[in-house]
């Protein structure tokens, strides 16, 4: 062919292609041999159980979908809770099929939800023994259970850190009064050795003579708290 003369096959390729273009599902899709695949043929060729997607690209498909802002901020905040991991901000993207092999990528997992349901097991019905009277004195509930804690892992090093404060409700009836007050573990961390974590005990009434008394039955049971939250501290340290 002449240089600057155009081949004869070009204009009916260039034509071919504009017409498959052209056929193509507005806003994407696939094409196959019978022309443009409906939802049942995607669904079909889709191999893929989890992804992984930023954000940005999230929105960007919920909008191509139809879907307004309200809609699409919905459906990700949904998406976020369902999640057990997520992918810290700034780290090394994950491998296109969404494998985190061998924990090599920065993922962390929330445990205050098992701390607090865990020492909730462990401390709640621990009770005195040998008060008089018929009298009892027991932990009775959780108070409270602040702070954080979380499992994270980073190029395969797996990285446990938790600081909790939790307060434990004891209540009872001693010398045929209603006692109550609170045990305190300020500091529930993984700074502290073998999970001797430091223990406060207080008392509704301190001055009162049977709120001493329960006091001094509950701090019986201190060997076994210790040993309970011994467990805790085994435990959180093998996830």
């Amino acid at each position: 062919t002449p240089r600057g003369t155009r081949h004869p096959g070009a204009a009916a390729a260039a034509t071919n292609a504009a017409s498959q273009r052209s056929s193509l599902p507005r806003g994407g899709g696939c094409v196959s041999s019978q022309g443009p695949c409906g939802p049942d043929d995607m669904a079909a060729n889709d191999k893929t159980g989890s992804i992984f997607v930023a954000k940005d690209k999230f929105s960007q498909a919920a909008s191509d979908c139809g879907l307004s802002e309200e809609q699409s901020k919905l459906l990700w905040t949904k998406l976020a809770e369902s999640s057990s991991q997520r992918i810290i901000a700034g780290a090394t993207p994950p491998r296109e099929d969404a494998a985190n092999v061998n924990q090599w990528h920065w993922s962390e997992m929330d445990l205050a939800p098992w701390c607090k349901e865990r020492l909730s097991a462990l401390l709640v019905g621990i009770e005195a023994e040998g008060v008089p009277n018929k009298g009892w004195v027991r932990l009775t509930s959780l108070e409270s259970c602040t702070g954080e804690a979380s499992v994270s892992n980073r190029k395969g090093k797996r990285i446990i850190a938790y600081e909790l404060n939790v307060a434990v409700t004891w209540k009872g009836s001693v010398d045929y009064d209603d006692v109550e007050g609170s045990l305190l573990l300020p500091y529930v961390s993984e700074d502290v050795t073998d999970g001797d974590f430091e223990i406060k005990w207080s008392a509704k009434q301190p001055n009162e003579s049977s709120h001493k008394m329960a006091l001094r039955y509950m701090q019986k049971q201190l060997p076994i708290i210790k040993e309970r939250l011994k467990t805790f501290y085994d435990e959180i340290n093998a996830k």
